[in-house]
């Protein structure tokens, strides 16, 4: 084989991980419904989100009762191991698919937990769909979690609590804080983002959309910071959630959507979609700076117009490609340093 010929598939492949504009991950490796009764874990057609607050008789349940669990593998696209600053992340958003069936009432704000506290004095009908992180412990790690895992926790309070679980960044500390069980805990979490459908729901004639565009600067950034560290690892985690009042049983009013195997066996189904912005940030160790540092490990990619960077270890082609070149041609050349020289400022 013609060594052109092997530089052009080489190109391809690391093209295929390179950093720039807009990313989307059509398939999760892993989506569960997270619920204590769902016996067939990592193969159901759905999953569905509701919570337990507005009947006494659920005292023994989580709040957050019905939870989807979504993760995607992004190592395929993304360059890994760096650190986390050395991702600029734009945006992120999350896409889910309502089921043709699925009809709830659409709540977009979020109430104080007082409000929602058996027996619910919420003024206004429904209750929002919410995303947040995924947290882990004591039982399971980011590494080690997948959708057929045994469910933790159980669904009564008495257990240990849920294993993954949603979270947020507590105000004082930025550490995971369980949410599962905040009404009666007693405080009020702010969403990372609020589910917004793209359609009429429950007309039963095709499936509807719903979009989760995710504040990456809540608490102080540390919302951003945990999607960074996870495309270092490759892998990116949320949950979705609902206090939405249901019965036991009941067949509707609460968000249902399709999970991966859901949508392979339905033609107008839609597995969760994953959707990143991403820059390359010129910033290889991920100090914020543009600084000499820097500077030297561009000067180490190198390679001039449509060619691939061959660098001295411990720098590779794909990491040169993934952090220097700026003008996302596929190369790191002149043009490239010449852009870092704008965006230049520290000195080491």
């Amino acid at each position: 084989m013609k060594a052109s010929v092997i530089r052009l598939m080489v190109v391809w492949s690391l093209s295929a991980r390179v950093f720039g504009g807009e990313v989307i991950f059509d398939t999760p490796s892993d989506d569960r419904w997270h619920y204590p009764f769902n016996f067939t874990p990592g193969s159901r057609a759905f999953a569905s989100c509701f919570g337990s607050t507005g009947d006494a008789t659920y005292s023994t349940f989580n709040d957050r009762d019905g939870i989807f669990l979504i993760a995607w593998r992004t190592a395929d696209h993304v360059c890994t191991a760096l650190p986390p600053g050395a991702y600029d992340l734009r945006s992120v958003q999350v896409t889910l698919t309502a089921s043709q069936s699925a009809d709830w009432i659409v709540d977009l704000t979020t109430d104080p937990w007082y409000n929602l506290d058996y027996p619910i004095t919420d003024s206004d009908p429904g209750q929002p769909l919410e995303l947040f992180g995924v947290g882990f412990g004591p039982t399971y790690t980011y590494s080690t979690w997948l959708e057929t895992s045994p469910f933790v926790g159980g669904d009564q309070k008495k257990y240990s609590p849920r294993d993954p679980f949603p979270f947020v960044f507590s105000t004082n500390t930025f550490t995971p804080l369980h949410v599962e069980d905040s009404v009666s805990d007693q405080f009020t979490p702010t969403p990372w983002a609020i589910g917004v459908p793209q359609g009429s729901l429950g007309n039963h004639d095709s499936p509807v959309p719903v979009h989760f565009e995710i504040d990456l600067d809540l608490s102080n950034g540390s919302v951003r910071r945990y999607f960074q560290e996870q495309l270092s690892g490759g892998r990116i985690l949320v949950a979705t959630t609902s206090l939405t009042v249901t019965t036991k049983q009941a067949p509707a009013g609460f968000p249902v959507f399709y999970t991966k195997e859901g949508a392979a066996a339905d033609p107008e189904g839609h597995a969760p979609i994953l959707t990143l912005t991403l820059i390359p940030s010129a910033d290889l160790d991920g100090s914020e700076s543009r600084d000499l540092a820097d500077w030297r490990a561009l000067t180490r990619c190198l390679s001039g117009p449509d060619l691939l960077p061959l660098p001295n270890v411990p720098l590779t082609p794909a990491t040169c490609l993934c952090v220097f070149d700026l003008d996302e041609d596929h190369d790191v050349d002149l043009e490239d340093a010449g852009l870092f020289a704008i965006q230049f400022d520290g000195n080491d």
